[in-house]
């Protein structure tokens, strides 16, 4: 089932389209925007040796953060380069209906979300919580109720240390060969 779907935009919202049906490119474009999606600030919990990676590939995208962190060195750079930094997650979450959350642990996810300053504090309805964090998954089920409760989206979505940036680094030198290539 989720061998090849492709996503198109239409006046009456967004469609799944199956394998060997292409929507039109215009079409996809319009959707994919990244002009538009890039005005709403994204949330970023969490600027540790994966997150950092991650929050500046954003920034360097156009896309405007609202940045937290328990170390507030940690926040420095992007404070320089223009981006927010607030001083807990539900400042985060009371800025930004975006937001990704990438802990070290799952007691640093629970208090992020459910602590005296958490996301579930100011978390609006209908935002998008996306968790990267290195943590258990029956704590990441559970805060995907609790989340939920609040009427927004909780997406676990983990990724895996040294590896997973090395092929990221590797997708974008692929990339960028292509473009010189001219085959993208």
């Amino acid at each position: 089932m989720a061998a090849s779907l492709w996503l198109r935009g239409a006046a009456s919202g967004l469609r799944y389209w199956s394998r060997g049906q292409r929507p039109a490119a215009a079409g996809l474009a319009a959707v994919c925007s990244r002009s538009m999606a890039s005005k709403t600030p994204v949330g970023f919990i969490g600027l540790g040796n994966m997150g950092n990676p991650m929050a500046k590939n954003l920034m360097k995208h156009g896309y405007p953060l609202v940045i937290y962190d328990v170390f507030p060195d940690a926040c420095k750079e992007f404070q320089e380069a223009g981006e927010q930094v607030v001083s807990s997650p539900a400042d985060v979450a009371d800025k930004a209906d975006r937001i990704i959350t990438m802990l070290p642990t799952s007691m640093n996810a629970i208090e992020a979300y459910s602590g005296a300053n958490g996301i579930l504090k100011k978390v609006k309805k209908g935002s998008l919580l996306i968790d990267s964090s290195t943590i258990d998954p029956s704590v990441s089920k559970e805060l995907a109720k609790e989340v939920e409760k609040m009427g927004a989206v909780f997406m676990d979505a983990p990724v895996s240390g040294e590896q997973c940036l090395e092929s990221s680094i590797n997708v974008e030198k692929q990339i960028e060969f292509n473009r010189k290539s001219n085959h993208v």
